[in-house]
């Protein structure tokens, strides 16, 4: 009878700890799975490309979604060459589609050559819908590029 009451008793005292020594191993596993995972989650830039009259356009803004406050924006013009144009004036424009009883909401900044492409910061003062519209002179022709993103 001893021998019974005892191996129950050293049979628990194995399973107790077993659970506290698979806890830690398990729990540390799972903070190390969360710190693979949530940088990847993360995300990248809001990329958007576009062809226009042969001449293809990469827009870039460096939050996505884009948030509250700063957000730089990168702009890319290639040729149909695949060549990058750098010496072309682009013009930023960003606005909050008019809504009733509010005050437009309606920025330009001059996007300065920067790298391959051309450089600019936004000052997103509002969450909603925001409009950009990028306008470049590349050779004498026009090109115009909206973007339409939502601020959180």
């Amino acid at each position: 009878m001893k021998t019974k009451v005892s191996a129950m008793k050293s049979s628990i005292q194995n399973t107790r700890s077993s659970i506290w020594w698979r806890l830690p191993r398990d729990l540390f596993l799972l903070i190390l799975l969360l710190m693979i995972l949530v940088p990847m989650a993360h995300g990248r830039d809001f990329v958007v490309k576009r062809n226009l009259q042969g001449y293809t356009m990469e827009v870039s803004i460096n939050r996505n979604p884009p948030i509250l406050g700063k957000n730089d924006i990168k702009v890319e013009i290639r040729d149909s060459l695949g060549k990058h144009v750098v010496d072309a004036p682009v013009k930023v424009n960003y606005f909050m589609p008019p809504m009733p009883g509010m005050a437009p909401m309606n920025y330009t900044v001059k996007a300065s050559p920067h790298d391959t492409g051309y450089g600019a910061t936004m000052d997103l003062i509002m969450k909603g819908p925001w409009n950009i519209v990028i306008r470049a002179d590349v050779a004498g022709k026009p090109i115009r590029m909206t973007v339409l993103i939502d601020v959180r």
